[in-house]
């Protein structure tokens, strides 16, 4: 059986409302118009982070961002959300997917998906074509740089005995978190890790500390081994983590994108080889 393991990604930030008010059935039926359902919470008083069964929903005040793999159709959850808050509310709203393995698997492509971004908010859009290959729809602007995330590792190609491991579906949560060890890099954060489909022996963790998350998502099935990580974070502070999960998981491909934004400029992403990074 084959599972996708790239994702989709949608970020949203509003001009003013407070998501940490909505009600938990709201949440559970955005995630579900994507096609996912919620499995656990962790929270505190900045940040609520939900793991799904195909990835993770992070909740604050004004922003929120929705992580999802498969063969989910995130635009319907995006379009769900918007007629809930209005598009007169959406300060941004950021429409990511990497390139997935097999896209005739996928219920939709880049263009149709934009095509219903477009019909609501007139967005630009941007392509990578390479060694990474995704598009990206964005609409509006930020008020503040803190308003994306700070880096997103991908790691393809997973090797190594721990990659063999969990291949085999038999790895406890308890060896996956002694080995992936969050704990010992970051002492302060509130984690969870979940097994989220026997069948695909797939793996997630979301993590928060204060307004911050690290999120990481685990296909190690052998047609698509695929890892990724997201954080807020300086890379000062993931770069050790970082180190690890490269030594560990021994990828054949590997890269790392940085969304950087400026006060009213206009979104950059950059992407750096994570073995070649100099702090």
């Amino acid at each position: 059986m084959f599972y996708e393991g790239t994702e989709k990604r949608l970020e949203i930030t509003l001009k003013q409302d407070d998501l940490l008010q909505f009600p938990e059935k709201f949440w559970s039926a955005m995630v579900e118009q994507a096609g996912a359902f919620i499995l656990s919470k962790i929270e505190n008083e900045h940040i609520r982070a939900y793991l799904l069964s195909e990835s993770s929903l992070f909740i604050w005040q004004n922003k929120l961002l929705l992580i999802t793999c498969g063969n989910t159709h995130l635009v319907n959850a995006a379009q769900f959300f918007q007629k809930k808050v209005g598009k007169e509310n959406i300060q941004s709203l950021l429409f990511h997917r990497h390139q997935p393995v097999q896209p005739e698997l996928q219920k939709s492509n880049f263009a149709q998906d934009t095509r219903l971004l477009n019909s609501h908010l007139q967005g630009v859009t941007q392509h990578w074509q390479g060694k990474y290959q995704g598009d990206l729809f964005f609409f509006g602007g930020s008020a503040t740089a803190e308003a994306y995330s700070k880096q997103i590792l991908m790691l393809h190609g997973l090797s190594g005995a721990f990659a063999k491991t969990l291949q085999t579906g038999e790895a406890s949560t308890q060896q996956i978190e002694e080995t992936l060890a969050v704990s010992e890099f970051f002492p302060n954060l509130l984690f969870l890790i979940e097994q989220f489909a026997c069948q695909t022996k797939g793996y997630s963790l979301n993590a928060i500390d204060g307004d911050n998350y690290l999120t990481i998502h685990i296909t190690p099935e052998k047609l698509s081994t695929y890892l990724s990580l997201e954080s807020s974070f300086s890379i000062q502070v993931m770069q050790p983590f970082i180190s690890h999960l490269l030594a560990l998981f021994q990828p054949l491909q590997s890269n790392l994108m940085f969304f950087n934004k400026e006060a009213n400029s206009s979104l950059q992403i950059s992407l750096s080889p994570p073995a070649r990074l100099r702090l």
